[in-house]
C-alpha cells in the first residue's frame, strides 16, 4: 500500500472558516480583510456546491483569482464611488481610483458565481434562506 503524503492528508480535511480566511488572504492583498469576516456563513454556501475540502476551496479560488482582480479593478463613475463610500464602510472604496475592493466574503461569493453561474448561486441562496 502506498503511503499518502502529508499534503494529501491535509487537502482532504474538512473546510474550516479559518482556512477560508487564510487562503483568501494568501491569494489577495490584506486590504480585503476589512469587513471582519469570520467566514462561518460561507461554509454552508460552499457546501451547497460540493466544496467541502481544503483542496476544493483552494483550487476554486486559484482558478478564478485573475478574473476576480479584473472585476475589482473596474472603474466606477465618480457619483457611484461617493455613493458607495457614504452608504457602506469606506475601507473598501478607493476614492482616488474610483474602484472598490471586495471583502473576503465577496471574493468567495464572486468565485462561486464565476464557477457555477449567477442562476445557480441565486437559486442556492433562495433555498438556504427559505421562502
Amino acid at each position: 500500500m502506498q503511503r499518502k503524503s502529508a499534503r494529501s492528508i491535509r487537502d482532504n480535511e474538512p473546510l474550516t472558516s479559518q482556512y477560508v480566511r487564510k487562503v483568501v488572504l494568501s491569494l489577495f492583498t490584506k486590504n480585503h480583510d476589512y469587513a471582519g469576516c469570520t467566514a462561518e456563513d460561507l461554509l454552508p454556501e460552499l457546501e451547497d456546491f460540493g466544496i467541502t475540502t481544503r483542496k476544493d476551496f483552494r483550487l476554486l479560488m486559484k482558478r478564478h483569482r485573475r478574473a476576480l482582480l479584473i472585476d475589482e479593478h473596474q472603474k466606477m463613475g465618480r457619483a457611484e464611488t461617493l455613493g458607495l463610500r457614504d452608504e457602506f464602510r469606506p475601507e473598501g472604496i478607493d476614492v482616488h481610483r474610483n474602484t472598490s475592493r471586495f471583502a473576503i466574503s465577496g471574493l468567495v461569493r464572486e468565485a462561486l458565481e464565476k464557477e457555477f453561474g449567477w442562476d445557480a448561486v441565486s437559486e442556492a441562496a433562495e433555498k438556504r434562506d427559505g421562502p
